[in-house]
C-alpha cells in the first residue's frame, strides 16, 4: 500500500497547499523540488524566488512546463529603482514566458503579480515559494493575505508548494505579542499537507540515547557535523483530506544515485536498526574492568572464592519442621460464641 508521501508525489492525493518545514539541521529544498518536478504537464509553474537566484532555481526544476518568474531575489530591498529583468537574461532556459521584478518590502505587489498571471491565463497552476521565511521577515499579515488570496484564485487541480524555515524568526518575533499565534503554527493550520523534515543521523542518536535511558542536553549550535544531509531525510506528514479526515505518517526518503529518483521508505530502513543496549552493556562490562587501576586488590583467589561460596549465612540456615501448627490459648481467650461481645464493658 502506497504511503501518503508517495500518493502526494504521484498526484493521487490532491492537496491545494503543501508546506515543507525545515531547519538549519535539515534542508527541505530537495523535497520541495521533487514535489515540483511531479507537476502535471498541463500546469504553468510560477516560481517565487526569494532566497535562490532565478537562474539557479531554473536549473533545478525538472520538466518542460511553461514557467513564470517572480524575482524577489535580485533586488530584495529595492536598492535599484530602475531594476527591470528581461527575458533575454533567461534565454538559455526553455519555456520561461515572463519575468516580474518585486522587492520583499512590497508583498502586495507580489500578490498582485500572481493575481494577474492567474487571471490572464486559462490554465492550472503550481506556485512554488522557495522560502516563505523571507516574506514573513517583512510582514506576517501580508504574507498570510498573499497565501489566502492566491489559494482562493486557484482551481481545484492547482496547488501551492512552499518551503518554510522553522528556526528563522519572523517580523512578529521582534515585538512579541501573547495574543498573536506563532506564524509557524498558523501556517501549519492552513496547510492541507504539512511535511516536517528531520535529520536522519540526529534521530538515530536520539533513539540510541532514549534506549540507554539518557536524555542528553543539546548544546547550542547552528550547525552540527552530521547536519543537513542532502539526499535523505525523515518526514513527519500531516495530511488533511476534503472530508475532514486527518492522516499522520512518518516516512523517510532517499535519493537514488545516479538516477536521481526519490525513493520513499520506512524510517528504520534508512536510519538503521537500533543497537541492542543489553548486548552493548554486556560487551562493555566484559571489556572494561572497574578494578584495573586501583592501588589495592579487590579480586579473590580461587580458594577465597570457594570459601565464600561454601559459607552458609545465618538467614539461609534451614530449619527442620513437621509443618504442624500448635496453638496455646491465652487466659483471655473465649470460645463461647453465644455472646461474642461479653468481654466488652458496656
Amino acid at each position: 500500500m502506497a504511503t501518503i508521501l508517495e500518493k502526494i508525489l504521484m498526484g493521487k492525493e490532491p492537496s491545494p497547499f503543501i508546506l515543507v518545514k525545515d531547519t538549519l539541521e535539515q534542508s527541505g529544498q530537495l523535497l520541495g523540488l521533487q514535489l515540483l518536478s511531479k507537476t502535471p504537464k498541463d500546469h504553468v509553474i510560477i516560481l517565487v524566488c526569494a532566497e535562490d537566484a532565478p537562474d539557479r532555481l531554473l536549473t533545478l526544476v525538472k520538466g518542460e512546463h511553461q514557467k513564470v518568474i517572480i524575482d524577489c531575489y535580485s533586488n530584495p530591498l529595492g536598492w535599484t529603482s530602475e531594476f527591470a529583468p528581461s527575458l533575454t537574461e533567461y534565454k538559455s532556459f526553455s519555456n520561461v514566458s515572463s519575468v516580474v521584478s518585486c522587492d520583499l518590502r512590497n508583498i502586495r505587489k507580489v500578490s498582485k503579480a500572481i493575481t494577474e498571471i492567474i487571471s490572464n491565463r486559462c490554465s492550472n497552476f503550481t506556485i512554488y515559494f522557495d522560502s516563505l521565511s523571507q516574506l514573513l521577515i517583512t510582514s506576517v499579515p501580508n504574507t498570510f493575505n498573499l497565501i489566502r488570496s492566491t489559494t482562493g484564485l486557484l482551481a481545484d487541480n492547482s496547488r501551492i508548494i512552499a518551503v518554510h524555515h522553522e528556526d528563522v524568526p519572523d517580523a512578529d518575533s521582534f515585538s512579541p505579542d501573547a495574543s498573536k499565534p506563532f506564524a509557524s503554527n498558523s501556517l501549519a493550520h492552513i496547510a492541507t499537507t504539512l511535511i516536517t523534515v528531520k535529520n536522519t543521523e540526529a534521530i538515530r542518536l536520539e533513539q540510541e540515547d532514549l534506549r540507554k535511558g539518557i536524555v542528553a542536553a543539546k548544546e547550542f549550535c547552528y550547525l552540527t557535523v552530521h547536519g543537513n544531509v542532502w539526499n535523505s531525510a525523515v518526514c513527519e506528514i500531516e495530511h488533511k483530506r476534503k472530508s475532514g479526515k486527518v492522516t499522520r505518517e512518518t516516512n523517510a526518503y532517499h535519493l537514488e544515485s545516479p538516477t536521481g529518483d526519490l525513493i520513499v521508505m520506512n524510517v528504520w530502513d534508512l536510519v538503521g536498526e537500533m543497537p541492542d543496549i543489553e548486548r552493548l552493556d554486556l560487551e562493555e562490562s566484559q571489556t572494561v574492568d572497574p578494578a584495573a587501576n586501583l592501588s589495592f586488590n579487590l579480586n579473590l583467589t580461587e580458594e577465597q572464592r570457594k570459601a565464600k561460596n561454601d559459607t552458609v549465612l545465618p538467614y539461609l540456615k534451614t530449619q527442620e519442621s513437621t509443618g504442624a501448627i500448635y496453638y496455646e490459648p491465652d487466659a483471655a481467650d473465649d470460645f463461647d460464641d453465644d455472646d461474642p461481645d461479653d468481654d466488652l464493658t458496656i
